[in-house]
């Protein structure tokens, strides 16, 4: 009996999982967020790139979601990258809303 055309898919070879991807991009942004706190208690002078790291932390996150979303994908962890790229756009779309909220209500 020939093998069968499913078992050869690379989506049965990929063992990596949704959930560390998320979990994986939510701790690379609690790191930022820990070095942003880290500037604030060092001096005042570091308070305008304190604004920055927090206030832009979905824009910011681009310079490493991106490259490990790109490395994932090419070692064939698909479901990592996905859940990379999820949690990505999910932070992004928070911190939008917030600015939003922010702008409006002045």
């Amino acid at each position: 009996m020939p093998d069968s055309p499913i078992t050869d898919s690379p989506a049965v070879h990929d063992k990596s999982s949704l959930f560390l991807g998320l979990l994986l991009c939510w701790l690379l942004n609690m790191v930022q967020l820990g070095v942003a706190w880290l500037l604030f208690v060092r001096s005042e002078r570091m308070l305008p790139s304190v604004f920055v790291l927090v206030g832009a932390l979905g824009l910011l996150q681009i310079g490493y979601v991106v490259p490990l979303w790109y490395i994932f994908r090419r070692r064939g962890m698909k479901r990592l990258a996905k859940g990379l790229l999820i949690a990505a756009v999910f932070t992004l779309l928070v911190n939008v809303v917030f600015w939003m909220v922010m702008y409006v209500n002045g």
